[in-house]
């Protein structure tokens, strides 16, 4: 079932006397409030969590999130209900342009100041955090393109991709870069497929095991979430394939996106095929509540686009430790478990 989902952090006072953060009145709350693209996916459940977590220690203010659950009426509705709350700033990630536009042009009518995530409006009227996703998705692409000719170098790459169905950036900044690093190391590589996973590992699954089956020469998968990624690896596995021989390609290499837990447990699986993927959880979060912030206090307009930039780091089988890979979980997706026990099987 889809919920709105509402967090309520404790006071400005009482944070300030735990944590010693900055308040701005005795009698006055700060209230941020926050609408992801959709709660289905791991890396918008940290984001909110680590954006609600970071603006009561830092700022002792209360953090209000509501569930866009991928839908442009449902993103709509939200933000205008955190207008309607009167709340101080909101900070909005949806993947629809027009309606970032629309959704800034609400929010500054009403004084109300708002920064975007990622996917850049149609009008650059406020200030915009952008993850930098393209040198890592090349990366990637590279990466799996070179793996997979150092075990199979009598078959070239055959690409197939899945996306959230034609969005400008995410072509700019995933799908693009990554067939572009693939063809840095096989000219020759061939893209046979870029469909829509819609986001979700039961689609993508479905799918790709229509793409598998019209081409069975793929042999480098990218989803352009970790979500899709899984649901390419889960069709790959019902055909017999997702194999390595540590770390060896035998069958395929699957790249993913956002570095999520379960992602992770499959990247470090000496024998499976997902292989890499990238992300960053808090630096997004701490961008997004520091500029609204800093847009309060009255140190940045806001009504001027800027772009703050935020690294999305590239984690893969070969290249990663998997020490460097817990302590990213740990950082990013509030991780309190061992990776290794988990790869392993331990409970």
């Amino acid at each position: 079932m889809k919920k709105t989902l509402v967090f309520v952090v404790l006071s400005i006072v009482a944070i300030g006397l735990l944590f010693g953060s900055q308040t701005f009145a005795a009698d006055k709350k700060i209230v941020l409030g926050k609408v992801p693209y959709t709660f289905e996916h791991a890396y918008h459940q940290a984001v909110c969590r680590e954006f609600t977590e970071y603006a009561a220690k830092k700022y002792g203010a209360e953090a209000r999130v509501i569930d866009g659950q991928a839908s442009n009426e449902t993103t709509l509705a939200a933000v205008e209900k955190l207008i309607s709350q009167k709340v101080d700033g909101i900070a909005l990630h949806t993947g629809d342009r027009a309606l970032m536009t629309t959704a800034i042009k609400l929010a500054h009518k009403a004084g109300i100041p708002i920064v975007t995530t990622l996917i850049r409006p149609s009008e650059k009227l406020a200030p915009h955090i952008q993850p930098q996703e393209t040198p890592s998705s090349f990366a990637m692409g590279k990466i799996a393109a070179t793996k997979w000719l150092e075990a199979n170098p009598d078959k070239p790459c055959v690409v197939a991709m899945l996306d959230f169905g034609g969005f400008e950036q995410i072509e700019e900044m995933r799908t693009g870069p990554f067939i572009a690093g693939v063809k840095s190391v096989d000219p020759k590589a061939t893209l046979v497929a870029q469909l829509n996973g819609y986001g979700s590992t039961v689609k993508s699954m479905e799918v790709m095991l229509d793409v598998l089956q019209g081409h069975p020469d793929v042999n480098i998968i990218f989803g352009a979430n970790d979500e899709m990624a899984l649901g390419a690896l889960a069709a790959c596995e019902q055909l017999g394939r997702g194999k390595m021989d540590n770390g060896k390609p035998l069958t395929e290499v699957i790249a993913g996106l956002d570095g999520s837990e379960a992602a992770m447990v499959k990247i470090y699986d000496p024998s499976c095929s997902f292989k890499l993927t990238h992300g960053a959880v808090r630096d997004n979060a701490h961008a997004e509540v520091d500029t609204l912030m800093a847009i309060i206090k009255g140190e940045i307009p806001m009504d001027k686009y800027t772009e703050t930039p935020v690294e999305s780091r590239e984690i893969d089988f070969w290249n990663t430790p998997i020490e460097d890979a817990q302590k990213f979980l740990e950082e990013n997706f509030f991780f309190t478990k061992n990776l290794k026990d988990l790869v392993s099987g331990k409970k």
